[in-house]
């Protein structure tokens, strides 16, 4: 169901990409990713949060009370499955929303005060400036929404209901993907665009806060309780913050990027960089799918004691986003370029040496991201640590190339953090945790789609 609604939500590459390429001038396609990346900051101040509720609900699901949740390191092995605790369950979720709300106030205070003006230039330039304005407007009313929303989410994925709510995810994405052709067709603009978007985002929240009332129809105290729960914010805040920094010095710099580009780059070049940085990210995205749909079962295998079950089921799921990402990032470097000069597209693609040096840099983030989420199985966070240095070897990096070979600074300098730190650090901690022997695992599970990966970008440079 994951790998369902990956796809659902990609196949807009196919029929709603090329409506934006053809339909929108250069200046609002390069400000319709612009959004985007955006958006995706403001994600940041949730990525803490939800992986960790998400987790200690599974813990919660293993059995585990509210004083057992900080530290699942040193686990012994059950004999038996241990029922839910709901009572565990109903206090992370009473701090959830309470969390959530709050977050959600400082989160689109921020988003307002510095995405406004990240946005001042790209939009001055636009046909219509004042449609622009208010599709922002628009945005930062449905994030509000959509972050609040994101408890639900949060429920869903740590009872282990992924599949059911990725099923409705297709539907819903499917609906949302029609809407867009349509508006497109009909002359909607970017205003109308986002209006169709941001008018399905709301609407998948209120899918999920309906999902967890399906689900938990037995238990009639579902987000009732009050107050926050010490216990359980002690473990959440120990991880998120943590998880939160660590997201903001890798994901968050990537979006960072973009948005400086959008101040001194031509309209043409930025569409074209956050048009490649939007395609990249959707192929790493979908290439999550094995490996992460299946994170609260690796966390209620953690708190059952069950690690070679752990280790095995994380291994299959590595291969296979490995080779999901390679066989995705081939794809699209083969057809792209054709693809976007046949239907006549007024934004380009990268060349082949910065597609591939953003292949490599995303395939290390792959590597360093899947072993560091496998050790975060023990609710134990390092990714302020590891994306924290890495960020730091970017930035300086990035910095200092950036007057010399331009936009070839950015994935120059994420592969530098990432080689440089990243990677290893986390790999290391994996492999500590769980007695793994580098050379075996990682011939069982990213060696060869490596070479596959290094194998195309070479043979697509030279030729």
């Amino acid at each position: 169901m994951t790998w369902g609604s990956f796809l659902t939500r990609s196949s807009s590459l196919l029929i709603v990409l090329p409506l934006i390429l053809t339909r929108l001038s250069t200046e609002e396609i390069a400000l319709w990713y612009l959004f985007g990346t955006i958006i995706g900051l403001q994600i940041l101040a949730d990525v803490g949060f939800s992986p960790t509720f998400s987790r200690i609900i599974a813990y919660g699901m293993g059995g585990r009370c509210t004083s057992e949740l900080k530290d699942l390191r040193y686990v012994e092995k059950s004999n038996s499955s241990k029922a839910p605790n709901w009572e565990t369950i109903d206090k992370i979720c009473a701090t959830m929303q309470i969390v959530y709300l709050r977050l959600t106030a400082v989160s689109i205070s921020l988003l307002t005060i510095f995405g406004t003006w990240a946005l001042v230039k790209p939009i001055s330039i636009v046909p219509d400036s004042k449609s622009a304005w208010i599709a922002w407007g628009i945005i930062l009313m449905a994030s509000s929404f959509s972050l609040i929303g994101n408890s639900y989410s949060s429920y869903l994925q740590g009872a282990n209901k992924i599949a059911l709510q990725r099923r409705w995810e297709i539907l819903t994405t499917t609906a949302g993907i029609l809407t867009s052709i349509f508006v497109l067709i009909l002359g909607g603009g970017l205003l109308g665009l986002v209006v169709a978007n941001q008018s399905w985002l709301v609407l998948n929240v209120l899918r999920d806060r309906w999902l967890c009332k399906t689900i938990r129809k037995n238990e009639s105290k579902i987000f009732k309780h009050k107050k926050i729960d010490s216990d359980v914010f002690e473990a959440v805040w120990a991880s998120a913050w943590r998880s939160g920094l660590g997201a903001l010095m890798s994901y968050g710099l990537i979006q960072l990027s973009g948005v400086f580009y959008a101040q001194v780059g031509t309209p043409l070049e930025v569409a074209s960089y956050l048009l490649s940085l939007r395609l990249i990210q959707i192929v790493g995205l979908m290439s999550q799918a094995p490996f992460y749909s299946k994170l609260p079962l690796l966390a209620k295998l953690r708190s059952d004691g069950n690690l070679a079950e752990q280790v095995n089921i994380a291994k299959r799921g590595m291969r296979f986003a490995y080779w999901s990402y390679v066989v995705g990032f081939i794809g699209i470097g083969v057809v792209a370029s054709p693809l976007l000069q046949l239907i006549g597209s007024k934004a380009e693609f990268v060349n082949s040496l910065l597609w591939g040096l953003m292949g490599l840099s995303m395939f290390a983030e792959r590597y360093g991201g899947m072993h560091i989420q496998l050790y975060s199985t023990t609710n134990h966070i390092v990714w302020h640590i590891a994306n924290g240095v890495s960020g730091v070897i970017y930035l300086v990096v990035a910095s200092l190339l950036f007057r010399q070979i331009g936009i070839f600074a950015f994935p120059i300098g994420t592969l530098s953090g990432y080689l440089g730190f990243y990677c290893w650090y986390s790999a290391t901690h994996s492999y500590k945790a769980f007695n793994l022997q580098i050379l075996k695992f990682e011939k069982s599970t990213s060696l060869f789609p490596f070479i596959a990966l290094v194998g195309y970008i070479i043979l697509s440079i030279k030729f």
